[in-house]
Order: C-alpha cells, then sequence, then structure tokens
C-alpha cells in the first residue's frame, strides 16, 4: 500500500488533509483504481450496497470504510460518544456518510480536489455552504482517500435498494426513510439491544417499509401475514394473530411496550414490523409463546420531507396519507414528524363499511450529546359495520354460500355501527451515561373507548338452512399503562467481550365497569336471508369489569468470544403477575362486587449460542421458557396461568454482499392452559392441558442483484393437542372439547409465499415491476377435525413508476391481490366461525414527494 499524505491547509478555522491512497491493503485483493482516474463527480455519485447496524459511530465509519473501499483517518475522540440509526441498502458515498452523520451535529465536504476526497468536519450551523464553512471550529477531519472500483449502476427503487441514498441528489434522506429495501441488517426487539441478527441466537424476520410500500400493505396483518413464515390469520374482533401456531392475543407491541387489547393496527406511522419466534417472556414478560410483533414508528429527520399519497381501489376504497418531517428549530436539536390518514372502504360482503382517521405526531429532542428523547401521540377514530367470521361448516365442508352474503343482523350493525376512540402519548429517552453504558426510560398510556356490536353462533342446521345467532352490546373502555427501564453496557473480562442487559418494567390495564349485552335474536336461513326482522331484543344488562397487574425485572448477558465469532447468550426473568375479573347482573350489584383474582410469580429463563465460522454464515441455538395469564373465565373461574418452552435451532447466511439473508430454522413448542373458545357458551373458554408445535421455517429476503429483491419463506408446522380430554364421538362436534392427537383448529401444515421484485435500468429506469403466490395446504376447521378447509393458492402483482417533476419524486403505482379470484378461507376457529378470504382486488396510488 502507498500512502501519500499532502500539505495541510487551513480553511476558515477549519483544517483540510488531503489525502490520496494508490493501493488498497495487502491481502485485500484487488488494486485500486486512482482517484486521477475519476472525476470528483464520479466518485461522489458512484453507488454501492451497505449493510451497516445502528449503534457506534466508530464502528459504523470503519464498516463504511470496509464495504467501500475507502480508508478513513479520524480522531475516535470526536466520534466515541456517537451514535447512528445505521444504513442498509444502496448508498452514494456522500449518501451513505450523510445517512450515518445524521443528527450528529457534523458536517462535511468533499474538496476541490479529484485527487483525493477529503471530509470536512464542523458543526452543525457553522458551514454556510458547501464551498466555505464560516467561523467553524478548528476540528478534527475525516479524510477519505479511496480505492474504488467501477461505479455501479445507480440504484433503483428495488427491494434491498432505493433511487436516493441519504443525502444523495434529493437531499431528502433517502425519501424520508422509505427505501430500506427488503433485508434489515439489525432488530433490537430479539436483545433490546443493537447488535446484528447474524449474531443473534434466536429467530427474527423484520417487514421493512418498503415492504409496505410495495405491497401497498394498509393494516398491520396486511404487512405481516405472507411476508414472515410461521404466521397466520386469527378470526377475532382484536388485532390478533397466530404465530407458530398459537395465538399473539396479547402480543403486540410498539417500540417494546405491549399494545393491550389493540382494534385496527394501520401502517401509516411505522417504520417497520419485527417478528421475534418463540417465547419472548424473559424480555417481555406477559406474552404467548409463539413469538411478539413490535411496531417501530418513524421517527424525525432533520432534513426536511414532505409525502402525499392518494390510494383508490376496489368496493369504493380511499385512502389518503401525509407525512411530513424536518426540524423545528435551526441548530436541529428539535425535530418533528406528522403522519396522518383518512380512510374509508366498503366491502365485498353486504351491508359492510370502515372508516379511520388516524393522526400520529411525534417530536425528538436533542438537546446535548449525551441525551435523546421521542414523544409519540397517536388519535385514532374508526366507525365501522362488523364482518366478524360467521360462516358456518356443513358436514365436512363449508356451508355453499356467495362470499357477498352477510349472516349478522343489520338491523342492528348498520344502525348501531362499531366505533372506536383511541388516545395514545408515549415517550422514549436515552442517556449516555458514558461512552459503553446508557440508560434507557419507555413509556406509553393507552385510552381506548369502544362500542361492539357482535355476532356469534352455536347452532346450525345444515339440512334446513337454520343459523342460531346469539348478539351482544357491549359498551366499555380500557386504560392501558406500560414503562420499562433499561440499563445497557459493554465491559471485557479476559478475552471475553459483554454485552448486558438489566431492567425492570411494569403493566397494568384497567376496564372500569363496562355495560354489555348478550342475548339470543331470530335465526337466519343462510341459503335464504330474510333481514330486518329482528325478534328477541335485549335482555338485562351485565357490567363486568378487568384488571391485571405485571411487573417483572431481567438481567441478560450476551458474551462474545473466540474473535468475536462465539456469541453466548444468557439471560432471566421474574415476574409478579396479578388478574382480577368481576361480573354482575346489574348495577345494584356493583358496590358490593367482588372479584376472582389470581396471583402468580415465575421465573423465566433463555440461553441461546451462535458460532460464526465465516462471516457469511451462522448456526444457532436456544431454550426458553414463558409465563402468562390467561384472559377470561372457566365457569365462572380465572383461567390458569399459561407456561412454555421451546428449544430452536437454526443456521443464518447472507449472500452477495450481504444483500441476501437466509434463515433455516426448525422448533420444538409445547405449551399448558392453552385457551380456546366455548362454542357452546360465548361467555367461557375452555383450557387445552398441553399443545404442542413442531416445525420448521425458511425465510429468504434481500436483493439479489441491482435489478432484481425477493422475499420468500415456507412453513412446515404441526400444531396438536398433546394432552387433552378423552374422546367422546357422540358429542365431540357439540364440545370442541380438546382431543390428544386431533389438531389444533385453523393450523395449516403446509404454507408459504414467495414475491419477486425486478427494478428496470436504463432506458426504462423508474419502472418497477412484481408478482408473487401465496399459497396454503389444507386445515382442520375445528379442535374436532371435524371439517376440512381447502388449500389455496392467491397470485398478487405490483407495477410502479416512479420519476422526478421539477424537484418532485412522482410515483404512480398499481397493486393486485387474488389476481386469479380464488375463493379461500384463510382461517377458522370452530363450525360456526370461519373466515373468508377476500376476492380479487385492484390498489392504484399516486404519491408525490419533495
Amino acid at each position: 500500500m502507498t500512502t501519500k499524505f499532502g500539505l495541510r491547509k487551513k480553511l476558515a478555522g477549519t483544517t483540510v488533509i488531503a489525502i490520496g491512497i494508490g493501493m488498497k491493503a495487502a491481502g485485500f485483493g484487488t488494486p485500486a483504481v486512482a482517484h486521477a482516474s475519476m472525476t470528483q463527480k464520479e466518485l461522489a455519485e458512484a453507488v454501492r450496497n451497505y449493510q451497516i447496524p445502528q449503534g457506534s459511530m466508530d464502528l459504523a465509519l470503519n464498516r463504511l470504510a470496509d464495504e467501500s473501499g475507502v480508508r478513513m483517518i479520524y480522531r475516535s475522540q470526536l466520534t466515541e460518544k456517537l451514535k447512528t440509526s445505521g444504513l442498509t441498502g444502496n448508498y452514494t458515498l456522500t449518501g451513505a456518510l450523510d445517512a450515518l452523520l445524521l443528527g450528529t451535529g457534523l458536517h462535511y465536504r468533499l474538496s476541490e480536489s479529484g485527487e483525493s476526497v477529503s471530509v470536512v468536519l464542523a458543526q452543525a450551523g457553522d458551514v454556510v455552504n458547501d464551498a466555505s464553512p464560516r467561523g467553524a471550529h478548528s476540528l478534527p477531519t475525516i479524510d477519505v482517500g479511496a480505492a474504488q472500483a467501477q461505479p455501479a449502476q445507480p440504484a433503483s427503487r428495488g427491494g434491498g435498494s432505493g433511487r436516493y441514498g441519504a443525502g444523495a441528489s434529493n437531499g431528502k434522506g433517502a425519501l424520508g426513510g422509505r427505501l430500506t429495501g427488503y433485508n434489515a441488517a439489525t432488530a433490537t426487539s430479539a436483545l433490546k439491544m443493537d447488535a446484528p441478527i447474524m449474531q443473534i441466537p434466536v429467530s427474527v424476520q423484520v417487514v421493512t417499509r418498503q415492504t409496505m410500500d410495495d405491497q401497498q400493505a394498509i393494516s398491520v396483518k396486511d404487512a405481516v401475514v405472507s411476508n414472515v413464515s410461521g404466521v397466520t390469520l386469527q378470526p377475532s374482533f382484536l388485532e390478533m394473530l397466530k404465530i407458530r401456531g398459537f395465538s399473539n392475543s396479547a402480543n403486540t407491541y410498539k417500540n417494546g411496550l405491549i399494545e393491550y387489547r389493540m382494534r385496527g393496527l394501520d401502517t401509516t406511522n411505522l417504520q417497520s414490523i419485527e417478528v421475534l419466534k418463540g417465547p419472548a417472556a424473559m424480555l417481555y414478560g406477559r406474552v404467548e409463546p409463539g413469538g411478539i410483533i413490535d411496531l417501530v414508528v418513524k421517527r424525525p429527520l432533520d432534513t426536511p420531507y414532505y409525502s402525499v399519497e392518494q390510494q383508490v381501489g376496489s368496493f369504493g376504497n380511499v385512502r389518503t396519507t401525509l407525512d411530513a418531517t424536518g426540524p423545528v428549530t435551526t441548530d436541529k436539536s428539535i425535530l418533528y414528524r406528522f403522519n396522518g390518514e383518512f380512510y374509508r372502504t366498503d366491502s365485498y360482503r353486504n351491508f359492510v363499511s370502515d372508516r379511520n382517521v388516524f393522526i400520529a405526531p411525534t417530536v425528538s429532542f436533542h438537546p446535548i450529546e449525551q441525551f435523546r428523547m421521542n414523544i409519540d401521540f397517536e388519535y385514532q377514530r374508526r366507525d365501522y359495520v362488523d364482518d366478524y367470521a360467521l360462516l358456518p361448516a356443513s358436514g365436512g365442508s363449508v356451508a355453499n354460500i356467495p362470499l357477498s352474503r352477510y349472516l349478522q343482523e343489520p338491523n342492528l350493525t348498520t344502525k348501531y355501527p362499531d366505533k372506536m376512540d383511541k388516545k395514545r402519548i408515549a415517550y422514549d429517552w436515552t442517556f449516555d451515561l458514558t461512552k459503553d453504558w446508557s440508560l434507557t426510560n419507555r413509556l406509553s398510556y393507552t385510552n381506548i373507548g369502544y362500542s361492539v356490536n357482535d355476532t356469534s353462533s352455536s347452532g346450525f342446521n345444515p339440512i334446513t338452512g337454520i343459523l342460531n345467532r346469539t348478539v351482544s352490546f357491549i359498551r366499555g373502555t380500557d386504560k392501558n399503562f406500560a414503562t420499562n427501564l433499561d440499563l445497557k453496557g459493554k465491559l471485557t473480562t479476559g478475552v471475553f467481550n459483554h454485552a448486558m442487559l438489566l431492567g425492570f418494567d411494569y403493566f397494568n390495564t384497567f376496564t372500569p365497569p363496562y355495560l354489555s349485552y348478550f342475548a339470543p335474536i331470530n335465526t337466519i336461513n343462510i341459503y335464504n336471508p330474510t333481514y330486518w326482522q329482528l325478534a328477541n331484543p335485549y335482555r338485562g344488562p351485565s357490567y363486568l369489569m378487568l384488571g391485571q397487574q405485571w411487573t417483572g425485572v431481567y438481567g441478560q448477558d450476551m458474551i462474545s468470544f473466540l474473535d468475536d465469532k462465539v456469541h453466548l447468550l444468557l439471560g432471566g426473568r421474574y415476574d409478579w403477575a396479578k388478574y382480577s375479573i368481576n361480573s354482575n347482573s346489574s348495577t345494584a350489584f356493583l358496590a358490593q362486587a367482588t372479584y376472582a383474582t389470581q396471583s402468580a410469580n415465575a421465573f423465566s429463563p433463555r440461553i441461546g449460542i451462535s458460532v460464526q465460522p465465516l462471516p457469511w454464515i451462522t448456526a444457532y441455538g436456544n431454550f426458553s421458557r414463558s409465563f402468562g395469564t390467561n384472559n377470561g373465565l372457566n365457569q365462572g373461574t380465572p383461567l390458569a396461568p399459561q407456561r412454555a418452552e421451546q428449544f430452536e435451532g437454526g443456521v443464518k447466511a447472507e449472500f452477495f454482499d450481504k444483500r441476501l439473508m437466509l434463515s433455516v430454522v426448525y422448533f420444538d413448542l409445547t405449551k399448558t392452559n392453552v385457551p380456546t373458545p366455548d362454542p357452546t357458551n360465548a361467555r367461557n373458554t375452555l383450557l387445552i392441558g398441553k399443545a404442542r408445535s413442531t416445525g420448521l421455517e425458511v425465510d429468504l429476503t434481500g436483493q439479489i442483484n441491482d435489478q432484481w429483491s425477493v422475499i420468500a419463506n415456507y412453513t412446515h408446522d404441526d400444531v396438536r393437542t398433546v394432552s387433552g380430554s378423552p374422546l367422546n364421538p357422540l358429542t365431540e362436534i357439540t364440545t370442541q372439547r380438546p382431543v390428544a392427537g386431533f389438531v389444533l383448529a385453523g393450523s395449516p401444515r403446509n404454507y408459504g409465499n414467495i414475491w419477486l421484485k425486478y427494478d428496470a435500468d436504463g432506458m426504462f429506469k423508474g419502472l418497477s415491476l412484481a408478482g408473487g403466490v401465496n399459497a396454503s395446504g389444507n386445515f382442520f376447521g375445528d379442535n374436532a377435525n371435524s371439517f376440512v378447509l381447502p388449500g389455496y393458492a392467491l397470485i398478487n402483482g405490483m407495477i410502479a413508476y416512479s420519476t422526478n417533476i421539477e424537484g418532485l419524486t412522482v410515483t404512480a403505482q398499481l397493486n393486485v391481490k387474488n389476481l386469479n379470484n380464488a375463493i379461500y378461507y384463510p382461517s377458522s376457529m370452530d363450525r360456526f366461525t370461519v373466515q373468508t378470504g377476500v376476492p380479487r382486488t385492484f390498489l392504484g396510488s399516486l404519491r408525490v414527494e419533495f
């Protein structure tokens, strides 16, 4: 290697060091291309793919140097306390530096000479323009002298890339952070610490912002199902999915804090969605063992960005969204971001409609280098006519009626539509105690008022077509409070490097006495329905009060050794939980209310190890246990706590310069006290003694090359009762008792998805085409395994074109789902609750960004 130091010069108090490097260091392979052979413009506009995790600025700059082939020289005192949000995707050199230095108060400019690339660091506000820093402090400089390979093709808007790197020619921070690609290098939900996914000895998948945009995913369900292995739908009034065969009834989180009993979760203000597989009680307490879903909120940027999008689609779908962000103060210590949505749609089902208004402002404070704080506000108002799954089974299959047929009572549901009024405030702040230790506190409070009219069924005569129905009015308010405190740090003991976490969290949910009516109404003939003849009006009211408290302390140590090739994860948590429920038949009893209360304590351990013999491949394994309460009553008694344990092992691999990630996982998960609805009594819940889920998950996400990107996954999962009730063939269909050896309802053995995207180059640059298939094998629709839902395959597609018009980035896009218009049933809970799939839909959009 030959290094030539140029003359040190002074410009307005700012030191510039010009460095020219003729070749890369020995052992790194190819010789460098002399800077003299490339103009400064070519150096600045050459595009590379970067996969740099968030965290230490020092490590990020070193990673940038490694991945770009440049050599950087700088004083570590300037950056040792700085953090960066990382970098994923295709960026120019200047775009990459912009993204990494975002929010640090440091700026740079390129030297006027094309013989080297000199980066001048100056405090924010001191650089008046690119040519003449004025009044800048004398600071160390980052001098980039590089051996660049031939310039890559300009990045497109495809998965794993973006047309603009942060700070590239549009100057808008990669279009507000939208162009993230399909692959993510880090996931904070797995350990509550920044760590590369390749080193984490657990299974975690990330749905990126670009995935949501490319597929026009409006709801969280739309974004997660099919893009992540092991996740399926579940019929529910709440925002519930199944992960590894088990319901995630309380497992939706936002920025690490629980979102309890949520409804209508939207993607408008989300930057990504992380799906952590397997029991996560060690970090999150009250969780279902299949896994958790963590919603990561968009954060303000220090460069102005504005986006307006209009979407129009099938069944009267109209959606308008706004995204605006930028600095509030000139020193950029206060930033803002505002996301808003208006949404309305009808349905393929008669009488069904949905109206939603959602606004989410966020403010970030960064008054000093050591302290950062975000404050989030959310307001959501939703008015909708419910479309709960009420389709019954007939014999060994589903009743054959049109998908448009409505089996609830429109005389009630349209006159008294469901309503939700949600208000949420949350904050998180981090204070850097030292270079290696920091303290983080999060807090959220959510108030959700709701009015729900639901219809269920407990009987169907397939000969006459008569469906017995029970209707309920529920009016109430959920008040949820959650907080945690995390101390994170690093230390070294001999040859071992420790990444440590000590934490405390508290969760309290309280539902004041709320009104509910349950009463049978007139039956309906599903083959020849007659509406608007309401019989059996509501009977006497019932008042129900719920409460739950959860307190936990936890500790974790990620020990790295053998030249950072082996990572041992050790962790444990102790919980104190309390669940109370009261039900009365009238207000007169509220003063003398007695509560059915259950208290339980438990220890939840987790241990894992990952071995990375080569930088591109990791083998890992883990064992974990979880503990959680069950909501509801069984014959008037609170349900016993659930417990679970899991063994998991797998392989992770990165290909094509870390642009494409493959994960292959085997898991064996058992759970005791599994709740299941009682089909004979909607107000009662049954328990399964033990259920087991074993299977294989395969996920492939990222970019194959500059034009092709992919999301592909496959799941093989056997979910069945291990210890349950004895089989009584005469009553099994009616009681739906879980029987040992029977498969749990709505659990397909095999399912998967592939989504392939092409971003054109050359004369068609800006054009994107994508298509894929979402497929599932057949599965039993109820715990009695008395009927089967057929397998299906759905064809999906997308075409988009993006261009610049007078400084505006304009993108037109069209998505189609279920192009083949297949009739399918994605989920079921029992013989009276089968969910129908959405027929062919089109959704077009026009987005303007500036």
